[in-house]
């Protein structure tokens, strides 16, 4: 069974590193292409059509996946809801372009806003078959699915850099990740939508589905506001740099902990009422997330801006500097962010919307102060923010389910040390040599240092393993 929750986790983990290695090769091609300037209206853009997406699945289908059995006429009267939903958000989208466009001063936007407003229809319509395959543990599908659009994704925006489009390579890039996950997701899931009816049992997915997507939209509001903030106060090449910097720190969350959080709220679904059980999951997470994420970003921390220009070209090399900055804060995060599914997998989504409430008005208080002080101050304003909530994040999670906050605490601790001293190393080594020289030490500092922090504790690893197994 440890074997099976590997499998399960890698073949998502490896789609979504997939989609983070396509993303990561196309930034280079694309910054060569698009100003900052051009780069911040894309962020400006995808702003407005984030908050349309988080919509589109509205919690729904996170809902069905919880329930002990399934019943077509259930899934299908929730499909055809999100249908309805997702074809409103679209417009809603495409009426609030010429607005989107008008308050930031950017005719540009107007398009760029019509043309991604399809997107949230889409997600909607592959939502519930992405749950059908959830559900039956068909998670190498879904791997495939990812990975494909990702590669389709990849390869039409670097066409499209290279033929001069400027920003559409980046919007035609994220309209074929959604239509190509869409159609795929209906094709290889099986399921197949009944005539819509009303259905009774709509009422408790609805509930859940309030909480759930209270949540997501305060998350989402965390993300985007400073994006609207820096662009407002700051401009759009300040925001182009910014932008660049998020999109390189959010690739560990989208492409490890994601992934984990998917296999875990399964996990954590089937566990119900042992609190143990759910503790030792999460703790577990803490571990694994903690040994894939913290060693590449303490390495990508200290290599500076000098890997970055190597990477992206040199009107970029101000990114290394701010990665640095909000490195440590996006790493912790990502690492304890499966509390989020174990509020979803015990039905305690009230707690946790209460959480995320006080967490949002915080942090986006503590931007916002930052904000008149230039986009270093912001990304170390967030480092700062997260170091300081952690301890309340935890607060909360344990009134859902009591875990031991010291061996989470260890599970962080371990790794951390490690990090810290790979960092001092590919601090000093990428002063000492060339863009290529730092580029080599990345790569062997990075290998030692997960081999160093898994051999300190590997017995714990084992374990970890072992409890997502039962």
């Amino acid at each position: 069974m440890g074997k099976r929750f590997l499998a399960s986790a890698g073949a998502l983990s490896g789609a979504r590193l997939l989609t983070a290695l396509s993303q990561l090769l196309v930034l280079p091609i694309i910054a060569r292409y698009l100003t900052a300037e051009e780069f911040g209206l894309v962020a400006l853009a995808m702003t407005l059509v984030l908050f349309a997406q988080l919509f589109s699945d509205a919690g729904l289908s996170r809902s069905l996946i919880r329930q002990e059995q399934y019943h077509p006429e259930e899934w299908s009267a929730v499909f055809w809801l999100l249908f309805g939903i997702g074809l409103g958000l679209a417009l809603i989208a495409l009426a609030i372009a010429p607005v989107w466009a008008w308050v930031f001063e950017a005719p540009e936007l107007f398009g760029m806003v019509a043309a991604l407003s399809v997107t949230p229809m889409f997600l909607s319509l592959a939502a519930v078959p992405n749950a059908r395959l959830e559900r039956e543990n068909r998670f190498g599908t879904l791997a495939l699915i990812r990975a494909g659009a990702a590669l389709a994704g990849m390869m039409a925006a670097a066409a499209l850099a290279l033929a001069g489009a400027g920003v559409w390579a980046m919007v035609v890039q994220q309209i074929l990740l959604t239509v190509i996950q869409c159609g795929a997701g209906l094709a290889f899931s099986g399921f197949r939508p009944m005539l819509p009816r009303w259905q009774s049992q709509l009422s408790n997915h609805l509930i859940f589905a309030r909480d759930s997507l209270g949540a997501s939209l305060l998350q989402t509001t965390q993300r985007q506001v400073p994006m609207m903030l820096i662009g407002h106060h700051l401009g759009p090449a300040s925001l182009g740099l910014f932008s660049m910097t998020s999109r390189l720190l959010n690739q560990p969350s989208m492409a490890l902990s994601g992934p984990m959080a998917q296999v875990v709220y399964v996990r954590m679904a089937a566990a119900q009422g042992d609190d143990g059980q759910l503790g030792a999951l999460y703790v577990g997470s803490i571990r694994l997330l903690a040994l894939a994420i913290f060693p590449p970003m303490a390495v990508l921390a200290g290599a500076g801006g000098d890997l970055f220009a190597l990477l992206l070209s040199e009107p970029w090399r101000k990114v290394g500097f701010l990665f640095a900055l909000a490195a440590p804060g996006f790493a912790l995060e990502a690492a304890v962010a499966t509390a989020g599914v174990m509020f979803q997998a015990v039905g305690r989504t009230g707690l946790r919307l209460r959480m995320i409430v006080e967490r949002t008005v915080l942090r986006l208080v503590t931007l916002a102060l930052a904000v008149p002080f230039g986009i270093e101050a912001v990304a170390l304003a967030i480092t700062l923010f997260v170091f300081a909530y952690t301890p309340r994040y935890w607060a909360f999670a344990h009134r859902a389910v009591p875990f031991d906050r010291r061996a989470a605490l260890s599970a962080l601790g371990m790794t951390t040390g490690i990090s810290v001293v790979t960092w001092g190393a590919m601090y000093l080594l990428a002063r000492q040599g060339g863009d290529w020289a730092t580029l080599g030490w990345a790569v062997v500092i990075l290998a030692a240092s997960w081999a160093a922090a898994a051999a300190i504790q590997w017995s714990r690893l084992r374990a970890s393993l072992a409890t997502f197994g039962r």
